[in-house]
């Protein structure tokens, strides 16, 4: 049916329903008790609106037999659901609108935003539909318990994209709002949101993209994006910038590199795991995501920079993690591990069971003077002080010291075999049996490095049959070209099972991995260089000779065809001279 068909009653119900819920998801119930007065027949009225296109109806997840309706307004193009693709979609336009122009962690606030908006109104409907006694206050103050406090009690206001998506300053007002209503868990974000410089792009020539943008995400509805697909998108969003700010200088692990790590170090239910480096949290998610669905874990991170840190706690509330149970801390880790009192109330001891870290490489300024403002860099750092033009043995004592079990840590390959103080580090790890396998990864994988990185798996509990030996995997041939970035490679799933079922037999294959006798290792000179041990076998090429006879014929044929069209123009030439 046709908006134009539509008998003027039922257009009337329509603006009824709008005034008063707007974009909000509501009821029959809730219908019926607006429209009762006007119309004997409302079950007929929503039907022909929906019908008409003008109201949406679907069922409850709860209960099939119930339905929650919502308006969709007139003259601001369709609202649709969002799959993971269309929802990928969206972020690309919103990535092509603002390409050069605007910060692209604006796209990650949007998302945000308008992801918890809709998913707030969502469980305002089911709640005033459970609730029916219950006051709209009242229900808003039980759904702030639910997501995140989106109604502000003592101003009696409701701060959702909705309500503010067409008003610049609203809009502006509403984040900072929302940031103070959640200062605990959302800490930060009032800092990001000025470093994108969000407040003044509604007032520049940039307004105009903004609004497109705003635009844009209004006109997609989140409320039942689950929120696997709504953290994949955040994560598309990050993966999709990194190489441009890697030239920046800033640092992305790859999604599949954190998902190896999460199968070389299997975190569990009720466990503790912790990154010192997390950046924007998604090496820890992948952790969550291996332990199962909807796990007991808890999560601990620290970032040194406080714009990357709000990222991560986005990113954990995007994924659907509740942020009782992950926590990130700003502040150098080598200097000021301020995770260690949180853990300390989880678990008593200070240390976590699993920890997991891609921390800067080479990082330099950490030498012995820099380190020993760490109030408990004796214990810390007690197998040495690296010298200042490389952190990474300093980040692996750390790492180790905060490790009750086993962690996973990626590192510069040269952090394997390099001298002087760093070595003196290495020898201690390799004569305490702390490292259980080294896996030298492929190059080009990281945004920002071409090198080829190592994973070095430290484990404090080694099985018995694996005291005394360290298992060295060369996966420097596992790789597929990525499909994005032409110069990157990527590792495929069969890549990272191959590499997981490798570490998980702990045996010898040929030109892929081997477990070597530390006594060995020592003969070595405490050298960790994977290709030391383990070279991958180069494969014997088939050749089809006639092919190959066949492909000379064709090539000394087409060399013929050529000299003569040559031969003709130097007789041409000749003949006029």
């Amino acid at each position: 049916m046709k908006i134009e068909n539509v008998e003027p009653r039922f257009l009337k119900a329509y603006n009824i329903l709008m005034e008063k819920f707007g974009l909000f998801p509501f009821t029959y119930d809730m219908a019926e008790k607006v429209l009762k007065d006007n119309y004997e027949n409302v079950s007929e009225v929503l039907s022909k609106l929906v019908d008409a296109g003008l109201l949406e109806r679907r069922a409850k997840k709860e209960d099939k037999r119930k339905k929650i309706y919502k308006i969709k307004p007139l003259g601001n193009g369709k609202i649709e659901k969002v799959s993971k693709d269309k929802l990928i979609s969206l972020l690309k336009q919103g990535a092509d609108l603002i390409r050069t122009h605007v910060d692209y962690k604006v796209l990650l606030l949007f998302l945000f935003f308008k992801a918890i908006s809709d998913k707030y109104l969502l469980k305002v409907a089911e709640l005033k539909e459970e609730f029916e006694d219950l006051n709209e206050e009242d229900i808003y103050v039980l759904a702030n318990e639910e997501i995140l406090e989106l109604y502000d009690v003592e101003g009696k206001k409701l701060y959702v994209w909705q309500n503010v998506a067409n008003n610049p300053e609203d809009f502006i007002t509403a984040l900072n709002k929302i940031v103070e209503m959640n200062r605990e868990k959302l800490s930060g974000l009032d800092e990001l949101i000025k470093r994108t410089g969000l407040p003044t792009l509604f007032e520049n020539e940039n307004r105009q993209i903004v609004q497109h943008l705003i635009n844009l995400f209004s006109r997609a509805d989140f409320s039942e994006a689950s929120y696997d697909i709504l953290g994949d998108a955040y994560e598309w969003t990050l993966n999709y910038f990194a190489p441009t700010k890697a030239k920046e200088g800033e640092v992305y692990t790859p999604i599949e590199v954190s998902k190896l790590i999460a199968h070389l170090v299997e975190p569990r239910d009720d466990e503790v795991i912790l990154d010192p480096a997390c950046g924007s949290g998604s090496m820890l998610i992948e952790q969550y995501r291996f332990a199962g669905s909807n796990p007991n874990i808890v999560l601990v991170g620290q970032e040194r920079n406080d714009v990357t840190a709000v990222l991560a706690k986005l990113n954990f509330i995007l994924h659907g993690i509740n942020l009782k149970d992950a926590k990130v801390f700003i502040g150098d880790s080598l200097l000021n591990p301020k995770f260690e009192s949180f853990i300390k109330e989880v678990k008593k001891i200070d240390k976590a069971d699993k920890v997991v870290a891609n921390p800067p490489w080479n990082q330099d300024g950490y030498d012995e003077d820099t380190l020993k403002v760490n109030e408990k860099y004796n214990y810390i750092y007690k197998y040495g002080f690296p010298n200042k033009n490389s952190a990474d043995w300093a980040w692996v004592q750390l790492i180790n010291y905060y490790t009750e079990k086993k962690a996973g840590i990626v590192l510069d390959s040269g952090a394997l075999f390099r001298s002087g103080r760093e070595k003196t580090i290495r020898k201690k790890f390799v004569d305490d049996d702390l490292i259980e396998a080294v896996v030298l990864l492929p190059e080009k994988l990281f945004y920002n490095c071409p090198a080829p990185g190592i994973i070095l798996i430290l484990n404090k509990n080694k099985p018995e049959e694996r005291k005394g030996k360290i298992l060295f995997i060369n996966a420097s041939n596992e790789y597929v070209k990525h499909p994005e970035v032409k110069k990157l490679n990527k590792l495929s799933d069969e890549n990272i099972e191959k590499i997981a079922k490798a570490y998980k037999e702990f045996k010898d294959v040929d030109g892929f991995c081997k477990v070597v006798d530390i006594e060995e290792i020592k003969n070595n000179d405490y050298n960790l260089n994977v290709s030391l041990y383990v070279f991958p076998i180069e494969e014997d090429e088939d050749i089809d000779l006639n092919e190959v006879y066949d492909e000379l014929n064709k090539l000394h044929n087409e060399y013929l065809e050529k000299f003569e069209v040559v031969k003709g123009y130097l007789e041409e030439i000749k003949e006029i001279k």
